[in-house]
């Protein structure tokens, strides 16, 4: 008795693992995609940009070539990943996914620092997209936001105006502000889609449970029935 009650629980404790790594892998696919969408829409936005450089600048392209080379180099990178995260075992690699989110929020945060060095808005786009749909761990998604915020205060310190430093220095802390409202925003959206899945899954999980116990249950009174009465009188009863 003690032995079936032991092997009960083993059973028990390995199905628990079981649906543990069960609702790991559905999260993990569920961020590559998330990733795999965002990659395609900047790829867009990244293209869509070049090619009206080159429009709008065709005159005058030797004017524009830090732009285009910046813009090039930032299409190229995206296009690299986004081939790597279609691989059939992306999803499961995670090496590949934090190498490719750290490669994509580089080349996205130098072009953005580059090109707009006081203009947070790109900036905040950019971190509300590191927390949410990039397939890492919360705490690098902190590091990787952190340092974003603060590169580019740095930069904006570095080239700030000589004159007029109190306006600047107030319009820098509102900028701040902005950024690290960012990072709040998206590690408030992470806890609570996190939760929503892992409720969402224990409600799919005690259905199930609840379901193979009612079978398991029928079975038990079809079984007492055949071992009490005829197997034809049983038959009659449980239609």
């Amino acid at each position: 008795m003690a032995e079936d009650k032991e092997d009960a629980i083993e059973e028990e404790e390995g199905t628990e693992l079981e649906l543990e790594a069960l609702y790991r892998r559905y999260c993990v696919r569920l961020k590559h995609s998330l990733f795999v969408s965002a990659l395609c829409v900047t790829l867009l936005c990244c293209a869509a940009l070049l090619c009206a450089v080159c429009v709008l600048h065709s005159h005058e392209l030797s004017s524009q070539v830090k732009a285009i080379a910046t813009l090039s180099v930032i299409t190229f990178v995206l296009l690299v990943v986004l081939a790597m995260a279609l691989l059939p075992a992306a999803a499961e690699w995670e090496a590949l996914a934090l190498t490719g989110s750290v490669l994509v929020t580089h080349c996205l945060g130098a072009g953005t620092l580059m090109a707009t060095h006081h203009a947070p808005l790109p900036l905040f786009a950019l971190i509300l997209m590191v927390h949410t749909m990039m397939p890492i761990a919360r705490r690098i998604a902190l590091i990787m936001s952190a340092a974003l915020t603060l590169a580019y205060m740095g930069l904006a310190i570095g080239l700030g105006p000589e004159g007029q430093e109190e306006q600047f220095y107030q319009q820098l802390i509102c900028e701040l502000a902005l950024l690290l409202s960012a990072s709040g925003i998206g590690l408030y959206y992470r806890v609570l889609t996190e939760r929503a899945h892992r409720n969402t899954f224990a409600g799919t999980r005690t259905c199930l449970e609840q379901r193979v116990k009612l079978e398991c249950e029928r079975e038990q009174q079809e079984r007492l029935l055949l071992s009490v009465i005829p197997a034809y009188i049983a038959a009659e009863v449980s239609d």
